[in-house]
């Protein structure tokens, strides 16, 4: 896979230099700022970095064990009010409560009215306006459902759009980033509940894929519709209002031995997942997941630890504003037991895990964690 670093014209900006371990390369212009971390020159010292950095609270949230609420997540949400569960390939979109009460199947897999057979790319969950918007590997339609996951329409588009995503704007449009296989074709752009493109970009040259290879990654933790496209080496946002692609953020990697890489936009900082792979064992290797704040610059290796829950190990899964990590209660288990037997677990939380994990029941449905992103 071929990469680039994207840089604005330089007549659109002003750049101040300095090392990533203190502050990174800022390039802005009046409404964006383009941070470029060095790679070479942050320190591989990993620290441990508590969730209580990130997220305002951390709450365990037990599932319905009815057998319409079990679940098999591939990708989870949330809002104010609600969980939504983006299941495997075959699997109908669930919706629950924030107590874990299962409300309703979105629509139905299917060929039929308000029915899918294709695997979803991503959802919005619009509290306000009262729906459940689907979009999907590829086609040209995105379904729109109520909150009790009935079907309203097929909001009809005038192409094919692959690997997707969607964000929902101000006015009440959407927008949607693809991956695009011409120039000729948009890549991204602002649809109506009618279908209709109000605004758009057309492909970049080195946006354009020749094939279904390659992902766009786009979390939406913060106010910007952001994405990362794996056809360059940039994170960028789509700004809806403007019309137009803003970079964000970068690392400067070394031309030899260079690693696979992911970024990820919180509202406080970016991360970067970097890593090598074992073609041997084929599995990554080496590496790991650094994050730059954005207020100081400064960057640091990390492995995230819950500390709401007795320093238990985690990853860093954001979505749209919340820490979200669904686990299966056997699973819980073994890793409070691990927790506890590292003697990593603070003393005044030892009791409370025992507990936890003495609550736990093979037989019942997934727990989540989650926790609201700070601002």
């Amino acid at each position: 896979m071929k990469l680039k670093v994207l840089i604005p014209a330089l007549s659109l900006i002003t750049v101040a230099l300095a090392s990533c371990n203190s502050n990174p390369k800022s390039v802005s212009d009046s409404n964006a700022k383009f941070t470029v971390c060095d790679f070479a020159s942050v320190d591989n010292n990993t620290i441990e970095l508590p969730l209580s950095d990130l997220v305002e609270d951390c709450q365990l949230i037990r599932f319905d064990n009815s057998d319409a609420a079990l679940f098999k997540a591939r990708v989870i949400m949330a809002t104010d009010n609600y969980i939504g569960i983006r299941q495997q390939t075959g699997l109908p979109y669930k919706l629950y409560d924030r107590k874990g009460k299962f409300l309703c199947d979105v629509g139905n897999v299917g060929s039929g009215p308000g029915e899918y057979n294709q695997p979803i790319y991503d959802e919005i969950i619009d509290e306000k306006g009262g729906h459940i918007f689907l979009n999907f590997f590829t086609g040209n339609k995105i379904m729109m459902y109520d909150l009790n996951g009935k079907w309203i329409k097929d909001i009809k588009l005038p192409l094919n759009i692959n690997k997707s995503k969607i964000s929902l704007n101000d006015d009440g449009t959407l927008s949607v980033v693809q991956m695009s296989f011409e120039e000729k074709d948009p890549f991204a752009f602002c649809v109506d509940m009618d279908g209709k493109i109000t605004k758009q970009i057309l492909t970049p040259a080195h946006m354009k894929v020749g094939d279904f290879n390659g992902e766009i990654f786009s979390y939406q933790n913060g106010p910007d519709f952001e994405f990362f496209h794996t056809s360059n080496d940039t994170l960028f946002a789509y700004n809806a209002a403007e019309n137009r692609l803003e970079p964000h953020f970068a690392m400067n990697f070394p031309k030899e031995n260079k690693p696979i890489h992911l970024y990820m936009e919180l509202p406080t900082c970016y991360f970067a997942n970097c890593y090598y792979w074992d073609n041997e064992k084929q599995r990554p290797t080496g590496g790991g997941t650094y994050m730059i704040d954005k207020k100081t610059g400064k960057a640091v290796k990390f492995n995230l630890v819950n500390d709401f829950f007795g320093n238990m190990p985690t990853y860093y899964s954001f979505n749209k504003g919340y820490y979200l990590r669904s686990l299966e209660p056997g699973s819980m288990q073994e890793e409070v037991e691990k927790l506890l037997s590292s003697g990593k677990c603070p003393d005044k939380d030892k009791e409370k895990m025992k507990e936890l994990a003495a609550s736990l029941h093979e037989n019942d449905n997934n727990v989540l964690f989650i926790g609201k992103l700070k601002q």
